[in-house]
């Protein structure tokens, strides 16, 4: 009874930081801050949800602002990896976190995500500089209401305020956080404020892209985004904010008669399997690369590439932490270990699946209104909203130029 009662005060402890935001001791004189911008990601919403249901909330920010025909994903199209470029400007080779779950030989460590993740939580992972800390070390407030490894140390910075993942506060309560901040004054008020919504993603995954689940989830996120343009004009700043809302990617059907099964092909003792479903990297034992590589040739539905030969269109080969061989899987297949399935819904995919598109749409001073423009890819929005915020952005892969035609 005694150590129950220790690991329920424990427990109680988690879910209270989980619930409070952590305020920095940062020892900054910072300056007056820019016109705020807010950045929301609604993770796993493809470009053709607007098309499931009605999103009124959505389209008061389309109507008074910008939307792009898609937000086209890095490889692969995870959440963190491209949460993290979203952030950065770089492509995963560049900025480290290349999937949702890989292993590190120099630290002889596995990264992996999820609430309560001390991967996740820890910078040492991170290979770029999200905006969070170019904001900081420009002597800006940052305050974030979660986005992927924001409760990590980062170069010896952290947001102003910030909170440690958790599933637990609603998504109402994510936006009400946002607005709070905003009713800080002078110095205090923050340049930069980011949160996340995970709903979509998961009711996705659970009962595919079609579901009246994931149309329900659109619909709930679609409100939370209400309360929050509704929040912005009672305190009469509506149009004195940016705000940018992004998806990390989009989703696909994976029927569960659509399985490649690994085992069937080679041993699976002679590697080391890291992911599955879209794509699964493989690490072979030594001596054994050429083998395995030769047994996966010429699969149905599938590719196989040695990790230096990868297409350059991925923009992923560059970095350690890449398996030797990479095995992708066509759209709506999945690659599994024995025993293993797929859900209903996933990403992961090339790119170019247009399945795989996110969104990314836009209001505010900084942007046009009622404009349409093309797809483009998400690792230039770190630079826009360094220009934005009146920042100079960190070394990164993305370019202004790409984004100036949704800019006033």
């Amino acid at each position: 009874m005694k150590n129950f009662k220790i690991v329920l005060y424990l427990s109680l402890l988690f879910l209270l930081s989980c619930s409070e935001s952590i305020k920095s001791e940062n020892a900054r004189n910072y300056v007056e801050p820019s016109t705020p911008l807010i950045l929301i990601s609604i993770d796993g919403f493809r470009w053709d949800y607007f098309e499931k249901t009605d999103t009124p909330n959505l389209d008061r920010i389309i109507n008074n602002g910008i939307k792009a025909e898609g937000l086209k994903t890095v490889y692969p199209s995870k959440t963190f990896p491209n949460h993290i470029s979203i952030v950065t400007g770089n492509y995963p080779s560049n900025h480290g976190i290349i999937s949702n779950y890989f292993y590190d030989s120099g630290f002889d460590e596995y990264y992996y995500i999820g609430a309560g993740s001390q991967a996740a939580q820890d910078g040492k992972w991170i290979q770029a500089e999200p905006i969070w800390v170019t904001v900081e070390k420009q002597l800006k407030r940052a305050m974030i209401m979660f986005w992927p490894m924001s409760d990590a140390e980062i170069q010896g910075v952290r947001p102003s305020e910030y909170y440690v993942y958790s599933d637990s506060p609603s998504n109402i309560t994510r936006m009400e956080t946002l607005l709070n901040w905003l009713d800080n004054s002078g110095n205090d008020k923050p340049s930069f404020l980011a949160s996340y919504f995970s709903i979509v993603d998961s009711i996705g995954h659970r009962y595919g892209p079609d579901a009246q689940e994931t149309i329900d989830a659109i619909i709930e996120v679609d409100n939370a985004i209400g309360y929050l343009l509704d929040g912005l004009e009672t305190r009469g700043i509506l149009d004195e904010v940016n705000l940018i809302v992004v998806s990390d990617h989009g989703m696909t059907d994976t029927p569960s008669d659509q399985i490649i099964n690994i085992a069937d092909y080679i041993d699976l003792d002679d590697v080391k399997t890291l992911n599955g479903g879209p794509f699964m990297e493989i690490r072979p034992n030594d001596g054994k690369l050429e083998t395995i590589y030769q047994q996966l040739q010429n699969i149905e539905h599938t590719q196989v590439y040695k990790k230096e030969d990868f297409p350059s269109k991925f923009n992923y080969s560059n970095n350690e932490r890449i398996e030797p061989i990479i095995f992708l899987a066509d759209e709506g297949w999945s690659i599994q270990t024995p025993g293993r399935y797929p859900s209903l819904g996933t990403h992961g995919y090339d790119p170019d699946y247009r399945s795989m598109d996110g969104i990314f749409v836009a209001r505010g001073p900084g942007f046009k209104e009622s404009f349409k423009g093309p797809v483009i890819q998400n690792i230039h929005l770190y630079e826009m909203m360094c220009y934005l915020m009146d920042i100079s952005p960190a070394q990164n892969d993305g370019s202004l130029s790409e984004t100036q035609e949704f800019l006033r």
